[in-house]
C-alpha cells in the first residue's frame, strides 16, 4: 500500500474496528467455554444479579488447560475472569488476581528474606488502594483484598465454585492468621514467616490444621492441604490467597502502537484456541466516509501527512498516559515497580459517540504495580529496593548496575566501635572476592561472617579508593545496633582473616528505573519498524544521548542540538528518523517532508531525557537520585514533555482554523499596505 492511501493499519481481512466491540450489545460466554463464580453462596432467585466468575474451558486446551491464565507474578496468578448476570450476558471482562506464594522459591535469597506473610498482605492491599484511587471504575472491591476467602475449588461440570471442609465439623476451611494458636501448636508465625496453615476458625484452639504452603514445617494433628479435598474438582485458590479483581482489555500497549504503525492484529489466544471474547461484532460502518469505519480521524481521502501526524499524536497520547500511571501508582505506594515492560499495560478504547473515531478514545492502563521491596535496613540514608527476579538481562532495564550480585569473598574487621549510647555502632573492613564486580558507592554491600557459633549480619558500603591492594574494597557499615555479646564477637574478630564469608550486592534502584523502561517504551512505539529491531533502535537512541551528553550547550535547547546533529551527521538521521514511525518503506527525507524537524528532535528530546546518567540532559544523574517520600516527582520532567509534544501534535492536526484566517487576514492587511 502506498503512502498516498494512508498508513498500511489493516490486517489480513479484518480492519481494528472489526477486532473491537464498540456497541452496547449483549457479550456472551465464548463457546466451548464455562463461567464460573469465584465464591460459592445462595442460590435463591436475586440473591446473586451479578457475579465474579472465572472463565474455564470445559474441555481442556492442550497447551492452555482449562484456566485462563493471563500472567504468573513472582506472588500471584491471574485468570481472565468476568462480571456476569445469570442469563450469562458478561457485563465487563475482568482480570482475576489470585495470591499465590509457591513462585517465590524462585526469588532471590535475600529478597525472600524481607517479606512475611504480612508484608505481602500489606502490600496486595496497597496495590489494590492504588489502582482503586487512580480509576475507581476499573476495580471490582469485594472485600477479599484484606480478608482471606476460603479455600476454594471450582467443580466445572457442577457450575460452581467449591470450599472444603472439615470432615467433623462441617465447617470450612480458611487461612489460620491467629498467632496464639500457631505459636501454640509449635508453627511458624503467620506474621513473620512465609509459611501458611488452614483451619477451622469456629473450632479455635480446638481446630485441626492442614499446611497451605510448600515445604511448611509439619507436626502432630497438621495434614497436607491436598488430603481434605475432595478429587474431581479444579484447584483454584487451594491456599486461601488474597484476590484482587479489576477490568480487563485484550489489547496490550505493544499491539496497538503495532496497529497504529501498520502491523497486522490478531484476536486474543488461549492455547491453541482463538478465543471469541465478544469483540467480533462487526464494526464496518454502512457509510464508508464516517471516519469511525476504521478507528481514524483523518480518512484515507487525507493527505499523507495528516495522516501520519494523527498516527505520531496518539502514539504520543498513550506514552503520555503511560507515565501518568505509573506516577499515580508510585505516588500512592511511595514504592518503585522495577519491572516495567509492555505487558505492564493495558490499552482501554471507550465507546465513542456516532462518527467520532474510537483510536481516540485509547488510555494506556498500568496493571501491575510490581513486586520491590525495601530491605531491612537498620542505617544509612537510602531506601534500598530489591527486585523480585534478582539477576536476569531485560532490554527495559538499565543493565549498568542494576543486577544483584551474590558469592563468596573474603572479610576482615579493621575496627568495631560503638558511637551511640542506645548501643548503635559502626563496622570498619576490608572486603575482596574473585567475583566480578564492580560496586558504585551507593549500592549496598550485605555481608554475613560467620564468628565462633554466630552469624553475623553486616550492611553498608564499599569504597575501591581507599583500600591499599588491588581487588580490595574498604568496607565501612551503617550505623547498626549491636548488644554487648555482638560487639565483643567483633571485637575479638579484628585483624582476623574469614577466607569465605557469603556476601550479596544490591544497587540503589529506585523510579528512575522506571522512567528508564517508560522511554524504552517509546522508542519500541516509535522507532521500531520492519527493518530495525527494538535492540538497534535502543542502542542508536543511548549513542544520541551519550553525543548530546558530551556536546551539552546550556545556551543552546535540547531539540535545537539535535536538529544540528542531524544536519551535521546524514547517519543520525538514517537510524533515528520519522521514516521509522511506519512499516512500509519510506526515506528519512520523505517522511520530514510529512513531520516537521523541529517537532521530531522534541520528540527524541523527551525519550533522551528519560534515560538516566547520559549527562545534564536527563532527568535523573542516576538510577537511585530521588526525594525520600516523593518517588513519584520522577516522573514529572518527562510528563510536561510529553504533555507539550501531544498539545502541540493535535494543534498542527487539528489547528484552530479561525485563528489561521484571522493571521492570514493580517497578513493579507499588511500585503495591501505594502502595495
Amino acid at each position: 500500500m502506498g503512502l498516498s492511501g494512508g498508513l498500511a493499519v489493516f490486517v489480513t481481512e479484518r480492519t481494528l474496528a472489526d477486532l473491537f466491540d464498540l456497541t452496547i450489545g449483549r457479550v456472551c460466554i465464548p463457546e466451548g467455554y464455562a463461567e464460573l463464580p469465584i465464591q460459592g453462596g445462595d442460590d435463591s432467585v436475586g440473591a446473586s444479579a451479578l457475579r465474579v466468575c472465572v472463565l474455564v474451558r470445559v474441555q481442556a486446551d492442550e497447551v492452555g488447560g482449562q484456566l485462563v491464565q493471563l500472567r504468573d507474578q513472582i506472588d500471584a496468578r491471574v485468570y481472565l475472569g468476568c462480571v456476569c448476570d445469570q442469563a450469562g450476558t458478561i457485563h465487563r471482562w475482568v482480570e482475576v488476581w489470585v495470591q499465590d506464594l509457591s513462585q517465590l522459591e524462585h526469588a532471590p535469597s535475600s529478597y525472600r528474606q524481607a517479606l512475611s506473610n504480612a508484608i505481602l498482605d500489606e502490600c496486595w492491599w496497597t496495590n489494590h488502594r492504588a489502582f482503586a484511587d487512580a480509576d475507581p471504575a476499573l476495580c471490582v472491591t469485594g472485600g477479599w483484598e484484606q480478608r482471606h476467602p476460603l479455600l476454594t475449588l471450582l467443580d466445572v461440570e457442577g457450575g460452581c465454585a467449591v470450599h472444603p471442609v472439615e470432615e467433623q465439623s462441617g465447617e470450612p476451611w480458611r487461612v489460620c492468621c491467629d498467632e496464639g494458636v500457631l505459636s501454640a501448636r509449635g508453627l511458624p508465625g503467620y506474621g513473620t514467616s512465609l509459611h501458611r496453615y488452614g483451619w477451622v476458625e469456629s473450632l479455635g484452639e480446638d481446630s485441626p490444621m492442614v499446611v497451605l504452603t510448600a515445604g511448611g514445617p509439619l507436626n502432630s494433628g497438621v495434614r497436607p492441604v491436598e488430603e481434605v479435598v475432595g478429587g474431581g474438582l479444579l484447584p483454584w485458590n487451594l491456599g486461601g490467597g488474597l484476590l484482587m479483581v479489576r477490568a480487563w482489555s485484550p489489547f496490550g500497549f505493544d499491539q496497538i502502537m503495532g496497529h497504529l504503525k501498520g502491523v497486522e492484529t490478531e484476536g486474543f489466544r488461549h492455547g491453541k484456541t482463538l478465543l471469541d471474547v465478544g469483540q467480533l461484532t462487526g464494526m464496518e460502518a454502512e457509510d464508508a466516509m464516517q471516519p469511525r469505519s476504521d478507528g481514524w480521524l483523518m480518512c484515507a481521502r487525507h493527505s499523507a501527512s495528516e495522516r501520519m501526524l494523527e498516527s505520531l499524536y496518539l502514539r504520543l497520547k498513550l506514552i503520555g498516559d503511560a507515565i501518568e500511571q505509573v506516577r499515580a501508582v508510585t505516588r500512592a505506594t511511595q514504592r518503585p515497580i522495577l519491572d516495567l515492560g509492555p505487558g505492564s499495560f493495558q490499552v482501554r478504547l471507550g465507546e465513542p459517540g456516532c462518527g467520532l473515531p474510537f483510536l481516540w478514545t485509547a488510555r494506556t492502563k498500568l496493571m501491575d504495580a510490581g513486586r520491590a521491596v525495601a530491605l531491612p535496613v537498620a542505617g544509612g540514608d537510602a531506601s534500598y529496593y530489591m527486585h523480585s527476579r534478582g539477576v536476569g538481562a531485560s532490554i527495559y532495564r538499565p543493565q549498568a548496575g542494576f543486577d544483584q550480585i551474590q558469592g563468596r569473598g573474603s572479610f576482615r574487621i579493621r575496627e568495631s566501635k560503638v558511637h551511640g549510647s542506645d548501643g548503635t555502632g559502626v563496622v570498619d573492613g576490608t572486603f575482596s572476592t574473585q567475583e566480578r564486580v564492580d560496586p558504585s558507592r551507593s549500592d549496598l554491600v550485605w555481608i554475613r561472617a560467620q564468628i565462633g557459633s554466630e552469624r553475623v549480619d553486616l550492611q553498608g558500603t564499599l569504597e575501591r579508593d581507599s583500600a591499599l591492594a588491588q581487588g580490595e574494597w574498604r568496607f565501612r557499615s551503617f550505623s547498626l545496633r549491636f548488644d554487648d555479646e555482638q560487639m565483643g564477637l567483633l571485637r575479638s574478630a579484628e585483624g582476623v582473616p574469614m577466607p569465605d564469608v557469603a556476601f550479596e550486592i544490591v544497587p540503589l534502584l529506585s523510579t528512575p528505573c522506571d522512567l528508564y523502561a517508560i522511554a524504552v517504551l517509546a522508542v519500541g512505539g516509535l522507532l521500531v519498524d520492519g527493518d530495525t529491531t527494538l535492540a538497534v533502535a535502543l542502542d542508536e537512541v543511548l549513542s544520541l544521548a551519550r553525543q548530546l551528553g558530551s556536546d551539552h550547550d546550556d545556551m543552546v535547547g535540547l531539540g535545537d542540538r539535535i536538529v544540528q546533529l542531524f544536519d551535521s551527521d546524514s547517519r543520525w538521521v538514517e537510524s533515528l528518523g520519522p521514516h521509522r514511525l511506519v512499516q512500509e518503506k519510506m526515506t528519512a527525507e520523505e517522511a520530514f517532508g510529512l513531520i516537521p524537524v523541529e517537532l521530531w528532535a522534541e520528540v527524541l528530546g523527551a525519550i533522551v531525557r528519560m534515560v538516566p546518567g547520559m549527562g545534564p540532559d536527563s532527568w535523573c544523574r542516576d538510577l537511585g537520585q530521588v526525594r525520600p517520600g516523593a518517588l513519584h516527582r520522577v516522573f514529572d520532567g518527562s510528563l510536561g514533555s510529553f504533555d507539550k509534544l501531544v498539545q502541540r501534535t493535535r494543534g498542527l492536526l487539528v489547528g484552530d482554523s479561525w485563528s489561521n484566517d484571522e493571521v492570514q487576514s493580517v497578513i493579507d492587511r499588511m500585503l495591501m499596505a505594502l502595495v
